[in-house]
């Protein structure tokens, strides 16, 4: 019984060592029904919040989060730019001890300053160009001083990023697309440009165009099913030594009556 209950333990503590990899996460949705931005997964302190992995950080902490952004708008290809807006004011002195990167498949930096700052995201910034149904990972690192102040323990921290889009519709609509409100030297090029349909737009270094979802899904249920069948395994197993040694025990009661 204690080594079934043990081998039980070890495969929930794996169950749980693989879930967070994906619960962790932070998701950007270009939606094609709402035509707008959501953002997940949120939390209590804000319904946009994009940072479940910089919760109860200590001194000393450096933490990781994966933020994705996602084209999910049906025949239309984006382009996707991004700023920061600094922190709100209450936040300033806090997040203004931390320190904040951000780069965009683990190659691009995008950012890289005290967490109150807008410094290299003060202007809109082009993450990329999205098909329908691409993708953008953005990694984020927070690292927080060892020598950060107690009167910080329990600060919340808030700070503002934007995002924003232009479409080039490929459903034959004849729609022109929405452009960007841009610095002026960017500007008159963007307007001036045709829309281009997927087939021959092409391909950057910045496009993040893949799905790594039914990977993942596959390997999960892999590990379901490895895992029962572990289970069932283990059940008989223990079953058939409850059954050997009860009957032991009835070969030596037989014997002593015989005696």
């Amino acid at each position: 019984m204690r080594k079934l209950f043990a081998c039980l333990l070890a495969m929930l503590i794996l169950s749980v060592c693989v879930l967070p990899v994906f619960a962790q996460d932070g998701s950007v949705i270009y939606s094609g029904n709402a035509r707008e931005f959501i953002f997940e997964p949120g939390s209590r302190y804000s319904p946009t919040d994009l940072f479940p992995n910089y919760k109860g950080v200590m001194p000393g902490d450096s933490l990781g989060q994966t933020i994705t952004v996602r084209n999910e708008r049906a025949r239309t290809t984006i382009r996707v730019y991004m700023r920061a807006l600094g922190a709100h004011e209450d936040s300033q002195e806090f997040l203004s001890q931390l320190h904040l990167r951000v780069n965009e498949l683990r190659d691009t930096e995008l950012f890289d300053a005290p967490a109150n700052e807008t410094a290299q995201l003060t202007d809109w910034v082009l993450l990329g160009t999205l098909r329908s149904g691409g993708e953008i990972d953005l990694e984020v690192i927070l690292d927080v001083p060892v020598e950060l102040d107690n009167r910080f323990s329990n600060a919340i921290g808030y700070l503002d990023w934007e995002f924003m889009v232009e479409e080039f519709p490929t459903g034959g609509g004849g729609n022109k697309p929405d452009h960007p409100e841009l610095p002026d030297d960017e500007e008159d090029e963007v307007i001036e440009e045709e829309p281009l349909p997927p087939e021959i737009l092409p391909d950057t270094p910045h496009t993040g165009d893949r799905d790594d979802s039914g990977f993942w899904t596959a390997v999960l249920i892999c590990a379901a099913v490895l895992m029962l069948i572990t289970v069932v395994l283990l059940i008989k197993w223990y079953r058939r030594n409850d059954e050997e040694e009860a009957s032991e025990r009835n070969v030596r009661k037989d014997g002593e009556t015989d005696v």
